[in-house]
């Protein structure tokens, strides 16, 4: 009987057991997952800099609407900052990351608001440099920092078409998230061997950048063998490009640079002859290649100084034979404002009185040897030309007598001759309502650039030149809409110093701020 009734008790507990349905299997649901698909494109792409780069994903999450599903694009990797590009399912931005063979991560990020679940992908994006030859154009929109952007085009660029021409715009800060500090005094890109750098100047600090990337290298003090003491006050700078060295002025003292195997770095500035304290305000190289010699003013004694052969220092000039037009080891109390290359390779320097409106414009020999009276070959008379004392720029031409400054309004054409007493000559007046004012004057020296000027025999109205030494780069500023512009204008009578009278030929790159210095970009030897 206790048999049996174990039994039963088993019986009834195997019954029980049987009939107890398990609810824990129906405690959990299946999450559908964030599809993202890139319809058979490649996950692994090139672009060159600055273009747009287009994605087109598919994605989509069963049950869920759009509006549920948020959307970041963000890139990262080679020191770049981790920045979030769109917000948008479609990707379409450009890359402004700096080119380099290592693949940058751009990452996706689909965030579904109902769950807070996530999906992830992952795209390589390859940089390639775009950038090349052309015009640099440095401006400001706040007054108080600074940017740079790349102009290419027929007139600055080396087979370009015109209708190829390509801007980069704020090329500076896209690359390094920042904008430059001050504003841009003076650039200088330098290519020689295997060494390449774009030194840019503001009047508070110094940066080199690769001219083909922009990418932040040195600044400040580290650019130099032996540190500079004290603020640095940038200045200008030149290059003597057939023997690779580039002269920076800071504070009144230059540095030089040799860029033999690869150096990058600035050595102790150089000294006078008779070691006396100098300041120079205007410097600039003259001729071409093996006969280029580099020259700069020194403002304490008021002379002209020549760079000597080993680049270390200056040389000084012999004393000067009575009754010439100047005396080169002592022009006067005058401050040196220009200083360029005119005709023979002379040194053209302009000079404004340090007392009252004196102006006068000193040709100078440079090839010859100082014998202590050949050196001086003109001292023109600026001071009755028309707005001289608020001249914005100056302009002499290496192949040509002529001579050029401009006003907030106008272009002037002087035609140096052999009488110390010049006439200045109206060339173009500026359209204000549709330019604004006349910010600066340069003369195009590059060797490649080109420029169409009107030509009646042409079956199109125009013919295409060659621009090296014949184009006029200006810029100007609209205060009511502030915007900055580069225009060029071509020269199509030497001597005479006539404009192209053609305004619908002449180059026009629009869209900047205030424009505070534009340069030749050279990315080749």
């Amino acid at each position: 009987m206790k048999r049996i009734s174990i039994f039963l008790l088993l019986y009834m507990a195997f019954v029980a057991m049987s009939c107890y349905e398990d609810h824990s299997a129906k405690d959990f649901k299946i999450v559908k997952p964030i599809v993202i698909e890139f319809a058979g494109a490649e996950t692994a792409v090139k672009i060159f800099q600055f273009d747009t780069l287009e994605i087109n994903p598919i994605i989509y999450k069963n049950g869920v609407s759009d509006e549920n599903l948020t959307y970041e694009w963000k890139i990262q990797g080679n020191e770049y900052p981790e920045t979030v590009l769109s917000n948008k399912m479609t990707f379409r931005e450009p890359i402004s990351a700096a080119p380099n063979s290592t693949a940058y991560d751009l990452i996706l990020t689909v965030t579904d608001k109902t769950t807070d679940i996530q999906e992830f992908s992952r795209i390589s994006v390859t940089v390639e440099s775009s950038l090349g030859e052309g015009l640099l154009v440095a401006d400001t929109r706040d007054g108080e920092t600074g940017d740079v952007s790349l102009i290419m085009s027929m007139n600055f660029t080396r087979g370009l078409l015109e209708k190829n021409t390509r801007f980069y715009r704020d090329v500076y800060s896209s690359v390094n998230q920042h904008n430059l500090n001050g504003l841009v005094k003076d650039m200088q890109s330098f290519v020689k061997s295997d060494s390449r750098t774009l030194t840019i100047l503001t009047d508070k600090d110094i940066y080199r950048v690769d001219p083909f990337e922009f990418a932040n290298w040195e600044m400040n003090n580290d650019l130099f063998f032996v540190p500079i003491d004290g603020d640095l006050q940038p200045k200008n700078m030149m290059l003597w490009d057939y023997w690779g060295v580039e002269f920076l002025n800071v504070n009144g003292k230059v540095y030089p640079r040799n860029s033999s195997w690869g150096n990058l770095y600035y050595n102790f500035y150089m000294y006078t002859p008779d070691l006396a304290d100098y300041d120079v305000s205007q410097m600039i190289v003259c001729g071409t290649y093996y006969y280029a010699v580099p020259y700069a003013f020194d403002e304490n004694k008021n002379r002209f100084l020549q760079v000597n052969s080993r680049y270390d220092g200056f040389l000084q000039f012999r004393e000067q034979n009575p009754g010439l037009l100047f005396d080169v080891n002592n022009v006067g109390a005058y401050d040196a404002i220009y200083m360029g290359e005119g005709e023979n390779a002379q040194l053209m320097t302009v000079f404004k009185a340090e007392k009252g409106n004196d102006y006068w414009l000193a040709a100078m020999q440079t090839k010859e040897e100082d014998t202590g009276s050949n050196l001086p070959k003109g001292r023109y008379v600026l001071t009755n030309c028309p707005g001289i004392n608020e001249a914005v720029g100056f302009a002499a031409s290496p192949i040509s007598t002529d001579f050029y400054y401009a006003t907030k309004d106008q272009i002037y054409t002087i035609a140096l001759g052999d009488s110390q007493n010049v006439t200045a000559e109206s060339r173009y007046i500026v359209d204000r309502e549709r330019d604004g004012e006349i910010t600066s004057l340069t003369m195009w020296r590059g060797e490649y650039g080109r420029m169409n000027v009107s030509s009646e025999t042409s079956s199109t109205g125009m013919t295409t030149q060659n621009a090296q030494y014949r184009m006029l780069i200006v810029t100007t500023y609209k205060e009511s809409t502030g915007e900055g512009k580069v225009l060029t204008i071509p020269i199509v009578k030497l001597t005479s110093g006539t404009l192209e009278p053609n305004r619908e030929i002449h180059g026009r790159y629009e869209g900047f701020g205030r424009i505070t210095k534009v340069a030749y970009n050279k990315v080749g030897n």
